[in-house]
């Protein structure tokens, strides 16, 4: 049994490694490292009950060989599960700025169009300097939307600076700004959507970038799979479907990272990037766009795992506001707010 235990951890701890760097292999070239990311918290989890489990047993040589597996993967485990005990201290002297992304889903619009559309009336409560929007259903303007229409007076004069880009992706904000000229993927016109501002806030200039990387576009049944494996007949060639469409929206994402990232090499000061990633912290997608110079409002403010997708029980972050410049996080929450399938995150910054 010992030695059993010990060529268990073995295997888990390969696991585990592999799942937490997974996210460094271009999908283009092995998508299976990109599944195994998709799967690192609940890797991490299982990893960390086999790990109480062996010192329940005290199998000790077992146990060093998974603590060793969670120490290599923390630079990974950070991005989904911070550990940040103290808050940052802010600067009175200093300028502060509140920014807030968010996938309204079209503002629901179809649904109960008697109703005020919760969504807007959580973006207007929360009150936030800047505001990024996705799938915000350009080709309605706000006028014509009837369950927006009781708030148009108080959004105008809220945010008077506003504007609706593509299909998809917009921006609210209390500041002047100036649209960015912003990359294209003709390829990959349905559901990516990029688009920049330079806004003119306290403290200088920030480009805010709004990003909704495509959707996996499983259908409700495909979901299914993920959700329960009690699934009834046709359960393999479903799960074969979803594996298909998971490796070709990875490689979609590979693409699309490298073009938001040649926007991001193209831009000079103070740069928050927001919006739906459709991938999550650690990913391929997510370590091309981060680069070597934006990091992470949440993993550096925040505490503990959390999730942004909230329908079909697939509870993963894939929604980010990442930051780079003279932009200090005084903290960044995901907020259970609104009606939509995606929750806001908001992130206070100073500016130094």
């Amino acid at each position: 049994m010992k030695y059993i235990l010990r060529l268990l951890s073995i295997v888990a701890a390969f696991v585990l490694l592999f799942a937490a760097y997974g996210g460094r292999v271009d999908p283009t070239v092995w998508s299976l490292p990109s599944l195994a990311t998709l799967a690192l918290p609940a890797v991490a989890v299982g990893v960390v009950v086999l790990l109480v489990l062996l010192a329940l047993l005290r199998q000790w040589r077992a146990a060093v060989i998974l603590v060793g597996a969670l120490c290599l993967s923390w630079p990974t485990l950070r991005l989904i599960s911070p550990v940040n005990v103290f808050h940052p201290k802010s600067d009175p002297d200093s300028p502060q700025l509140k920014v807030l992304t968010m996938n309204v889903t079209e503002f629901n619009w179809q649904e109960n169009t008697d109703l005020p559309s919760k969504n807007m009336r959580y973006i207007l409560d929360e009150d936030a300097d800047i505001v990024a929007i996705q799938e915000g259903l350009v080709y309605f303007s706000y006028e014509k939307q009837p369950r927006l229409k009781s708030m148009l007076e108080e959004l105008y004069k809220k945010y008077p600076y506003r504007k609706k880009h593509y299909f998809d992706v917009g921006i609210l904000s209390k500041y002047p700004f100036e649209e960015v000229e912003s990359p294209v993927l003709e390829t990959d016109s349905l559901g990516y959507f990029i688009k920049a501002w330079d806004v003119e806030a306290p403290g200088g200039n920030v480009r805010v970038v709004s990003m909704h990387l495509s959707s996996l576009r499983l259908t409700h049944n495909e979901r299914g799979v993920i959700e329960s494996m009690n699934m009834p007949s046709g359960r393999k060639r479903r799960i074969q479907s979803v594996t298909r469409k998971l490796d070709n929206g990875f490689i979609s994402h590979a693409r699309q990272a490298r073009a938001m990232r040649q926007l991001l090499d193209d831009t000079s000061g103070d740069v928050l990037v927001m919006g739906d990633m459709n991938d999550t912290p650690g990913s391929f997608a997510y370590r091309t766009i981060c680069g070597e110079d934006l990091r992470d409002a949440w993993a550096d403010t925040g505490f503990g795992p959390t999730y942004t997708f909230n329908a079909n029980h697939l509870y993963v972050k894939i929604d980010h506001i990442l930051y780079r410049g003279n932009l200090k996080p005084l903290s960044c929450n995901r907020v259970k707010g609104g009606e939509s399938d995606h929750y806001p995150v908001v992130a206070v910054f100073q500016r130094r």
